[in-house]
């Protein structure tokens, strides 16, 4: 007899719901595909999130969670986080896609993402520290310092149409460019 392991099934809806949100975005995903991906009815999935909408918060908070784990900032060394986001977005290239998806599609609804926002005010005084300690150029604010090594590292991790038509795909260039950006913004 099968055991039910509500924990494993939660993950696995996660999972089936991040590839579906990532290649269609919220209007464009269906439930149906969402459940058969994960062996189960579309019913099961609404009883775990109870709308899309939900399903699809919980994926981009459990990416956004895996994320700020994986890649803490360092802000005596901005070049080597702005390395480091870049490496992760490399490796979980679903992240950039949810998070277009969540800027055109949930911007907008009033919800807080709690762990984004401790997390940015976090980076923000590790860059103001580390701007007061002379390590960091203080030529910007801290918080617009931080979104530019943010989108250099997230925009650079995927070639761009500009870049497909105009260089190789070279991963390894890609990430050298990002990091000498950083460190010349920060000198």
């Amino acid at each position: 007899m099968a055991t039910r392991d509500p924990a494993a099934k939660r993950r696995q809806l996660l999972e089936a719901a991040l590839a579906e949100f990532a290649a269609h975005g919220i209007a464009g995903a269906r439930m149906d595909r969402i459940a058969t991906r994960a062996k189960c009815s579309a019913g099961l999935v609404y009883t775990y999130f109870g709308s899309k909408d939900d399903l699809f918060d919980a994926v981009f908070d459990t990416i956004v969670e895996r994320t700020l784990a994986e890649t803490p900032i360092t802000a005596d060394d901005l070049p080597g986080y702005a390395g480091r986001l870049f490496d992760n977005y490399v490796a979980y290239p679903e992240v950039t896609r949810i998070s277009a998806w969540y800027r055109l599609e949930r911007a907008g609804t009033g919800r807080t993402i709690q762990a984004i926002a401790d997390s940015a005010k976090g980076k923000v005084e590790a860059v103001r520290a580390a701007q007061k300690a002379g390590t960091v150029s203080d030529r910007f604010e801290p918080e617009q310092l931080l979104m530019m090594v943010l989108t250099l590292a997230a925009m650079w991790s995927a070639q761009t149409v500009e870049m497909i038509a105009t260089a190789p795909d070279d991963e390894a260039y890609r990430r050298a460019t990002v990091t000498e950006a950083v460190r010349k913004l920060i000198s």
